[in-house]
């Protein structure tokens, strides 16, 4: 069953019982920015990266979209380009350091 034969069927049991039906037709509301495709002279671009490839990408694994407006090869080679493999013991230093840089610092404000 779909939406369509769900709302006539809902009208119509509204209907039987007396009560008065409408329906309103809302507005279309135009895209915000930034939700659209980037435009080329060809016409609308279906999440394609524009730009080059040079040679030095190629020795990264992985490359993104970049955040600017023309979208062009960014290489993925930050801190969190792959995960690690001992998680947990990460987190737990993590934690640990962040209790020692309190108790640290508030042994500074004495």
């Amino acid at each position: 069953m779909n939406s369509v034969t769900q709302l006539t069927n809902i009208i119509d049991n509204l209907q039987d019982s007396g009560k008065t039906v409408t329906v309103k037709k809302l507005k279309t509301r135009g895209p915000r920015k930034g939700e659209t495709w980037s435009k080329l002279p060809m016409g609308m671009v279906s999440g394609r990266a524009l730009g080059t490839v040079k040679t030095g990408d190629s020795t990264t694994k992985a490359t993104t979209a970049g955040g600017g407006r023309e979208q062009t090869m960014t290489p993925v080679c930050g801190i969190g380009k792959e995960m690690v493999s001992n998680l947990s013991k990460v987190k737990s230093r993590y934690a640990a350091q962040i209790k020692a840089d309190r108790k640290a610092a508030a042994l500074d404000r004495r």
